[in-house]
């Protein structure tokens, strides 16, 4: 369900600038199918990291999800600018808004979430868990 939901918001976030400024003659969608499909992968990191918070290898899991190839979806999330401390952080506190969680369960939460122990360790003790 939550890849559904990452999906669609995506899917929104992509559409509705161009919805809103592309002419209705327009062919946007020639110049989208001529781009590579590294370049749509790192299109759509974009767009998911400036929605939500992801750790690298989320990310990249998340656009594997969405089609493209392991090697396509590593190669875009390694070439884009995050910093995932920073993604640690964020999604450290979204999970607090939800749920209590101890400063080692909110750790493992993140290590779950395939940030690597260091950034997890950092993104729970910029919170209140810690």
């Amino acid at each position: 369900m939550k890849k559904l939901v990452i999906a669609l918001t995506a899917m929104i976030a992509v559409l509705a600038p161009v919805a809103a400024t592309a002419p209705a003659s327009a062919a946007p969608a020639a110049s989208s199918a001529a781009a590579s499909p590294r370049s749509q992968a790192i299109a759509m990191a974009y767009n998911y990291i400036r929605t939500m918070p992801f750790s690298k290898g989320g990310l990249a899991d998340q656009l594997e999800y969405e089609g493209f190839s392991p090697a396509v979806a590593n190669s875009a999330v390694n070439s884009i600018r995050v910093n995932w401390r920073v993604q640690a952080v964020k999604m450290a506190k979204r999970y607090l808004q939800t749920m209590p969680f101890s400063c080692e369960g909110l750790i493992d939460q993140l290590v779950y979430e395939q940030f690597s122990y260091a950034n997890a360790s950092y993104g729970a003790y910029q919170t209140n868990a810690c």
